[in-house]
């Protein structure tokens, strides 16, 4: 999905996705920004592999088996995720999809690209303004990132 020249020398803007509400806007917004900044995507879907195997065992089927399927269908979503926002711009999005534990990944990736941005959606309105604000991931990536943190609410 990426287009090299599109993407040749232009700085990153990562987006984490769990193909949730909050994520999809998260993803529009980081597309107008990264408009804006003459910036690339890279649309990160980690799958937390916490629990794998013995989600494997009580499915009765191998974990190679169920990894395979899981990338599968995740690459599939995100796939269609950007296509979904693809408004045929001259905005490259680079789609990864990623195992391990989200925070992590999002900080590897983001280290690793040099990225200028990270993107995330929100939980939205809550009593709870820290929970509201940041979700787990969302605050963990925030307290640690080696960039700026843009925190999307949904609208």
């Amino acid at each position: 999905m990426i287009d090299e020249r599109k993407a040749r020398g232009r700085s990153w803007i990562l987006v984490g996705t769990d193909f949730s509400r909050q994520a999809r806007q998260a993803l529009m917004t980081a597309r107008t920004v990264a408009r804006e900044r003459d910036a690339a995507l890279l649309v990160l879907h980690v799958i937390d592999e916490h629990g794998l195997s013995e989600l494997a065992r009580l499915a009765g089927i191998p974990e190679t088996a169920l990894r395979d399927r899981l990338g599968r269908e995740r690459r599939q979503r995100l796939a269609q995720a950007l296509e979904a926002v693809d408004d045929g711009g001259d905005v490259a999005m680079e789609p990864v999809v990623a195992w391990g534990r989200p925070f992590e990944e999002i900080l590897k990736r983001a280290a690793e690209t040099s990225a200028i941005l990270i993107v995330l959606g929100t939980a939205g309105h809550s009593a709870d303004l820290e929970k509201a604000l940041f979700g787990s991931t969302a605050e963990k990536v925030l307290r640690s990132a080696p960039c700026p943190v843009l925190c999307v609410p949904v609208e």
